[in-house]
């Protein structure tokens, strides 16, 4: 299929007028000029601006089922402490469960997400789950570790399931997430990034998330203490970091260049350095970050250091979707600071190399670019007719409406019945 667009994002990520894409199953063929890409099989999807498919860089498709009933009120661990009883009463291997995962992968797909980053805490019973359907994004599976305390006694067999081979299925990928640095111990936190380099497998953690986060970790006390030792986890072994949650990861071999960092909303100059040196990613999620009452998120500050910076939704469970455009258009609104660019850049190409592990060199394509060679996942947005090269994309955020989506060459939708 060949297909022709008011304006193609290039390489370098500018608006290209009047060009065109040829694809097949096994991805993009050649991006250029719609004079020189021509064929009967052309397609002209009009007036839109043709982007990589969106990436959500982070979430929890299995706690789908907990949509709308553990408002994101009261603080993180007042939150985890509302959470963690339902999560005790709804085993991994409830229908519910796959049903949220089959729910929330078409609604990230029919709204333009083609890559998602997500955390599961039984990676054999969601990995089945996925690979079940046919269409639906392509997933990199994280498995969930969580050992302290009581628990430490679970990492080799969390290691064991988080590393498995997943069911054969195309699209889907894995990897290891550490759950925290509050939940996991400093010898559970090297053994995660020893498996993940063994494996050359990417690694994802929740970090820096509160400001209760930083206490326990630099403490040993606090609100996330109490809910710790309320939940029956906590005993007199686990021992006490003494430093940032950002630099006990530096510290257990943690931070990388296949390392995704989920929220970062507190960092000192520090941290960021740390994370700089690394080439680590950060996982911003807007909206959620913003349900929380966290003060103002240093994306901008992180991106003036070079630091890769993507976004996610997190789960159902603190987020009303799994949408990349509302959290787009959310962003957009509370954050003018970030140039519309820069916000593409954040839910592409950025989330794709974060997600996928900064491996470009693999025999499978990848996506996230708009490139010969690269995985076939487009999504168009509509642009006003007449809209000149220079405010393509600050038009296409500000109409926000998607056109058309295709991931791994399949035309998954579209408004006009292309395809």
């Amino acid at each position: 299929m060949i297909l022709r667009a008011a304006y193609v994002l290039n390489l370098k990520f500018q608006p290209m007028p009047n060009w065109a894409v040829r694809v097949h199953k096994n991805g993009i063929v050649e991006v250029g000029p719609a004079k020189r890409i021509q064929g009967e099989t052309t397609t002209d999807l009009g007036d839109v601006l043709l982007i990589p498919g969106l990436v959500n860089a982070h979430a929890h498709l299995e706690l789908g089922h907990l949509a709308g009933k553990v408002p994101p009120e009261g603080g993180l661990v007042d939150w985890l402490g509302r959470l963690l009883p339902r999560l005790r009463d709804v085993p991994p291997d409830a229908p519910e469960v796959a049903e949220a995962i089959e729910a929330g992968l078409a609604a990230a797909l029919h709204s333009g997400t083609t890559l998602i980053g997500d955390i599961t805490r039984s990676p054999e019973t969601s990995r089945a789950a996925i690979s079940s359907l046919a269409r639906r994004p392509k997933v990199v599976s994280f498995g969930e570790v969580i050992a302290l305390g009581t628990l430490r006694d679970r990492l080799a067999p969390a290691l064991d399931a988080a590393t498995a081979p997943p069911p054969e299925a195309v699209n889907l990928e894995i990897g290891i997430s550490p759950h925290a640095p509050y939940t996991v111990e400093p010898e559970g936190l090297k053994a995660c990034a020893e498996r993940a380099r063994a494996a050359d497998l990417p690694l994802c953690i929740h970090a820096a998330e509160s400001k209760e986060e930083l206490q326990f970790t630099r403490e040993g006390r606090g609100p996330l203490r109490d809910f710790l030792e309320a939940a029956g986890v906590w005993d007199e072994r686990a021992p006490v970091p003494g430093c940032s949650p950002i630099e006990l990861l530096e510290r257990c071999g943690v931070l990388g260049p296949r390392t995704l960092l989920a929220h970062c909303n507190y960092l000192s100059d520090t941290d960021m350095e740390l994370i700089a040196k690394s080439r680590s990613s950060v996982v911003y999620c807007p909206r959620t970050h913003a349900a929380f009452g966290h003060p103002r998120h240093p994306v901008a500050e992180l991106q003036a250091r070079k630091i890769r910076v993507c976004l996610g939704t997190d789960s159902l469970a603190s987020n009303p979707s799994l949408s990349m455009l509302e959290e787009l258009r959310f962003l957009r609104d509370v954050r003018p600071d970030i140039e519309p660019t820069a916000l593409l850049d954040m839910a592409t190409i950025e989330g794709t190399v974060a997600v996928e592990g900064l491996v470009l060199s693999r025999a499978r394509p990848i996506g996230g670019i708009l490139g010969g060679g690269y995985r076939a996942d487009l999504a168009a947005l509509a642009i006003p007719h007449g809209t000149t090269w220079k405010n393509a994309i600050e038009h296409a955020l500000d109409e926000m409406r998607l056109m058309f989506v295709m991931q791994g060459g399949r035309v998954v939708r579209s408004l006009d019945g292309i395809g």
